[in-house]
Order: C-alpha cells, then structure tokens, then sequence
C-alpha cells in the first residue's frame, strides 16, 4: 500500500508541466533563506527571503521578503497568513535599461503533511492577494513535494537527502489563466537536525516559454517552546 501511494505521489509530481514557446538558454539563480521559530507548540513565525538573478551573478530578476505566522492544528495540519513586500525588475534589450516595480501583497497557506514510510510528502495551498498594487490578479498555488533521506531513516544531523516537488499556478482575477509551473529538484545535506543546505535545479515554465534556475537554498529552526525547554 505503501508503495503504491508512493508511485502516484512521485507521478503526481510531473502533472502540469505545459508546452511553451520558447526556451530561455540562460542559467539563471536563486538564492534562498528559510527560517523556522517556533514559540510553542501551536504557534511558529516561517521567515523567508529570496534574491533572484536571471544570470547565476548578474542582472536581479526579483527580491522579497515573506514573513508568515502560522497555527499547528494537528501534526500533520497547519495554517498560516502573511503579509509580503517584492520587488521586480524588468530590462530592455540587451539589459541595457532597468526598471523597478514594488508590490505588497497578502498570503493565505494551509501544509498538509503525511509519511509514507521514510518518505516524506506535503501539500501546500496558499492563495494569493496580488491585486492591493493593481499589477496583477489574484492567484492560487498548489505545491506536492517529496523529501527522501538517503543515508539515514530520519532527518538527523549528517543525512544527505533529496528534495523534488512540482508547483503550479492558477491565476483566477480578473480571469481564470495558466500563470506557471515549477519543478524542481535538489540534494540535500544536514548539517545538524536543525539546519540544512539544498542545491537545486528548477525548471520555471510559463507561457512565453522555459527558464531555468539554479537554486541556493539555506534552512535552519529555532525552537523556542516549552516542550523543548524541558
């Protein structure tokens, strides 16, 4: 059963992927931080900030910094809402002229985890509120992801592991569009139980056509909740 539900899970993650265009030959990157505070069991702030290049050290494509306080239900269910600010950058021809563009925008996300025996699996929800700057619509998202350790049946200090999910956006105002899709993979590699490091490749389609990302991502938790405490 097991492993039945983890072959429509690994399946799962290739479904929305679209034709495009045209490919962009460029090797972009990103670079990530996510950070993890959890106050008590319930309650936890998830801080992370992205820098965006559309060449690997030049030309920024985006920046922004999304801050999200979330509400544990359950284990395996939790809520979270946020309140963002981005920048983009658009260029001319040849990158010759830059141009900058703020946005703010309001985020609502429900994770729903689960473990297929070593693996794990979560689904992400969020909903986005992209309208308060009228540049763009509103949005949906829907993230599986799959985390696999390699050299170890938990996520302890020393696991290598693999990362891969598949993301893709629906835009819903002022009419219901493809936005894009993203699938991405990554090796891993904890450093302690707490902090890791991922080295990822994403593949961004869209409808003008294909980008693709090298992805620099840090990840570290602090817990500062009683349980630990004790």
């Amino acid at each position: 059963m097991r492993l039945n539900s983890l072959l429509i899970v690994i399946a799962s993650l290739l479904i929305g992927l679209s034709p495009v265009k045209a490919q962009d030959n460029d090797l972009g990157a990103w670079y990530i931080y996510n950070g993890f505070f959890k106050f008590n069991p319930k309650v936890e702030i998830f801080f992370e900030t992205q820098w965006r290049n559309n060449e690997v050290f030049a030309n920024p494509e985006a920046f922004f910094i999304r801050p999200y306080i979330t509400y544990n239900v359950i284990k395996e269910l939790q809520f979270g809402v946020s309140a963002e600010y981005h920048q983009h950058y658009s260029y001319g021809e040849d990158y010759t002229e830059q141009t900058l563009r703020e946005e703010f925008r309001i985020d609502l996300m429900a994770i729903l985890s689960q473990n297929i025996g070593r693996v794990k699996v979560q689904h992400r929800y969020r909903y986005e509120f992209r309208n308060i700057n009228s540049y763009g619509g509103n949005r949906m998202r829907y993230r599986l992801q799959v985390t696999i350790p390699i050299n170890s049946k938990n996520f302890d200090k020393g696991t290598l592991f693999i990362n891969t999910n598949n993301e893709f956006f629906i835009n819903n105002q002022p009419e219901w569009s493809f936005d894009q899709n993203r699938l991405y993979f990554a090796v891993g590699y904890h450093f302690t139980k707490s902090v890791n490091f991922q080295l990822g490749y994403m593949l961004v389609s869209k409808e003008v056509g294909n980008f693709n990302r090298l992805q620099i991502f840090f990840t570290h938790k602090l817990d500062f909740s009683k349980e630990r405490l004790k």
